[in-house]
């Protein structure tokens, strides 16, 4: 197991993205996926082998993020215990991967990446699911 692998899957334990389904992030990599890298989300949506016609979309960590670190219900203890395990998954992908993008594929159960250049030619981050009706 490579090194950044498992520090993302060590910082990614136990976490889940909060949508109208709480789904872990797990770890994903696409081995020769940087080639070109960055690309935007039409050709990342073609390397993965999307369906035809499924709608895709960017954002930004930020935003994938936002709802575990700067909207997070003051009223509610466990978000608030566990913010900053939000916080340190999004640094560490920030910081350990070139050009980080977060992709979404499809419609109310949508796949969601963020991923980025690990520095040997593959793509690699985090995966996903957001369901929202």
């Amino acid at each position: 197991m490579s090194e950044l692998r498992a520090e993302v899957l060590a910082a990614a334990e136990g976490l889940v993205y909060t949508s109208e389904s709480d789904r872990p992030f797990e770890w994903w990599e696409l081995p020769g996926g940087a080639a070109g890298w960055p690309y935007g989300a039409d050709e990342f949506a073609r390397r993965i082998g999307a369906a035809a016609g499924a709608p895709v979309e960017e954002r930004t960590l930020d935003r994938l993020f936002k709802p575990h670190i700067e909207t997070v219900d003051p009223q509610d203890s466990r978000s608030l215990e566990i913010r900053p395990r939000y916080e340190a998954l999004k640094k560490l992908l920030a910081t350990r991967l070139r050009d980080v993008r977060v992709f979404r594929i499809g419609r109310i159960e949508i796949d969601t990446w963020a991923v980025g250049d690990d520095g040997h030619g593959n793509l690699a981050g985090v995966r996903t699911v957001a369901v929202e009706t």
